[in-house]
């Protein structure tokens, strides 16, 4: 799955970028481990905390507070500031809540969102997964990537 995105973005001479929040890296990882990865991952930001999505991520504050961190509003933010900070073509971000607590009343233990944003386009999607925190990190990451496909690449 990542070789195949990683195949469309050096075809098409697009980069690609990362907010990750409750991925913690994973999508950057399974990018990484690609051949030649290099020529189009710009990078990527793990913004675990409230703190490190307003302080790094430019995520404003009163939409964490009305929305919750974990939100379509902040996914699409992340995305999208990740994507300027880093200058890339795209930009996947995700923000969930793995459990066993939540961090505020607006979201569930077990959702999540992804987002992708590129210059045309941003798009969200949620999710809600019932598992345990490893099994959710690669379920999340696991989407992430197919969501890029079926929105980006189409094929």
């Amino acid at each position: 799955m990542e070789n195949k995105i990683v195949d469309f973005l050096r075809e098409s001479n697009k980069t690609i970028s990362f907010a990750e929040s409750c991925t913690g890296g994973a999508l950057s990882k399974r990018i990484v481990l690609i051949p030649g990865a290099s020529e189009i991952f710009r990078g990527s930001i793990v913004s675990y905390s409230n703190n490190s999505k307003t302080n790094i991520l430019n995520i404003n504050i009163e939409d964490i507070q009305k929305y919750s961190a974990v939100s379509e509003k902040v996914a699409k933010e992340m995305a999208v500031n990740a994507m300027k900070i880093f200058n890339s073509d795209y930009s996947i971000s995700t923000t969930g809540n793995a459990g066993p607590s939540v961090i505020d009343n607006l979201s569930d233990i077990g959702d999540c969102f992804i987002s992708i944003a590129s210059k045309e386009i941003v798009v969200c999607k949620k999710i809600k997964i019932d598992c345990d925190r490893q099994s959710f990190i690669s379920k999340i990451t696991e989407e992430s990537l197919n969501f890029f496909i079926n929105t980006i690449i189409k094929s």
